[in-house]
């Protein structure tokens, strides 16, 4: 899986090629200012292995004024695609506004503990101009659309204190409620050598407290993300390749509603 052929997307379609498209992760803690940049690299890092991306932004609502996944579903009816829009200025990933829409799914699956096929299998007829969807949610969120998957949500902190904490809340939560193993990384936030060595100690004292407090074995990588600063891409394609590593195969048309 993690080669380094010339086109890498190549890897995750092969892992499942009747698929529509797959799904990964990543935990909001609503720390934007850390988490969105990282978004960010991680989008154009998949984006460099010759992958289509979309974004479900569950930090984002659906309304009249800013439509997304809730239309997309009221509507499944007759629209039965969603592709990239034509707005040269956009992104060159798809970011659609979803927490409503997702919310209606956390719903129909609390309603219904055993539902099947799984949460997110309602949505496989959308998206297929898509490679890679990246649900970006709360824990909980994430914890009930994904239970005992094989998908790692990535889960980013900085040195702070707050930080950390909420970290491991979130970790011990995917973990008890969902059996889902996060990926940790741990932010470097500023171009000093110490800031550096502060996301190593970060992400060895949460990788510590999982094992001594949850009996969860885990790993942590650290990526350089500096809002401010020329953008290093580079610095999250292992964290692309190892979230792709992970991702969850959409078979075409099942679970449409």
């Amino acid at each position: 899986m993690l080669d380094t052929s010339a086109d890498q997307g190549a890897s995750l379609r092969r892992i499942a090629p009747q698929a529509a498209w797959s799904v990964i992760a990543m935990v909001t803690r609503g720390d934007t200012a850390t988490e969105l940049p990282l978004l960010w690299q991680i989008c154009a890092a998949l984006q460099s292995f010759s992958l289509r991306i979309t974004v479900l932004d569950a930090t984002s609502a659906e309304s009249e004024d800013n439509p997304g996944l809730q239309n997309l579903l009221d509507h499944a009816h007759w629209q039965e695609d969603v592709a990239p829009d034509a707005d040269h200025d956009a992104p060159p990933w798809h970011i659609v506004p979803a927490r409503v829409g997702l919310s209606r799914l956390a719903v129909q699956t609390r309603q219904d503990s055993t539902m099947s096929p799984p949460p997110l299998q309602a949505l496989s007829h959308l998206f297929r101009s898509c490679d890679l969807v990246v649900v970006y949610a709360d824990a909980q969120l994430l914890a009930t659309l994904m239970p005992g998957s094989q998908v790692r949500p990535l889960l980013a902190v900085t040195p702070l204190r707050a930080s950390i904490l909420g970290g491991y809340q979130n970790f011990k939560k995917l973990l008890l409620q969902a059996r889902l193993v996060p990926l940790i990384a741990s932010v470097v936030t500023a171009p000093f050598k110490n800031a550096e060595l502060l996301a190593k100690s970060t992400g060895r004292a949460l990788q510590h407290c999982a094992h001594l407090h949850l009996d969860c074995q885990t790993d942590f990588m650290t990526v350089r993300s500096f809002p401010q600063k020329t953008a290093r891409w580079d610095d999250a394609h292992p964290i692309a390749l190892r979230l792709m590593a992970s991702a969850i195969p959409m078979a075409h048309g099942v679970g449409h509603r």
